[in-house]
């Protein structure tokens, strides 16, 4: 089973190098965006695999919890900033 997991996390990793060049390469700042949240779901992805190779998933799965709603709530913040910050919508 600790085979089928670290195949696993050596595709996550391979699947996230051409976000991180995308990342870099990029000019729209949507698109860098984009790439940043898929490496965010990516590394969710990597801790847990990594939990279970390890062989404690709780200890991983409680990290990986915390950093998705890190990530949620930093993506709705900049959606926020970018689209406006909610001025005008009071009607002042």
């Amino acid at each position: 089973m600790k085979l089928f997991f670290g195949l696993c996390l050596l595709a996550v990793v391979l699947l996230s190098v051409p976000l991180l060049i995308m990342i870099f390469r990029e000019k729209g700042f949507y698109n860098r965006f984009a790439a940043v949240l898929a490496v965010s779901t990516n590394v969710n992805l990597f801790l847990i695999f990594v939990g279970f190779v390890d062989g404690r998933q709780d200890m991983y799965v409680d990290i990986a919890l915390s950093f998705a709603v890190l990530g949620f709530v930093s993506s709705v913040i900049v959606a926020k900033f970018m689209s406006g910050g909610g001025k005008g919508n009071d009607g002042n």
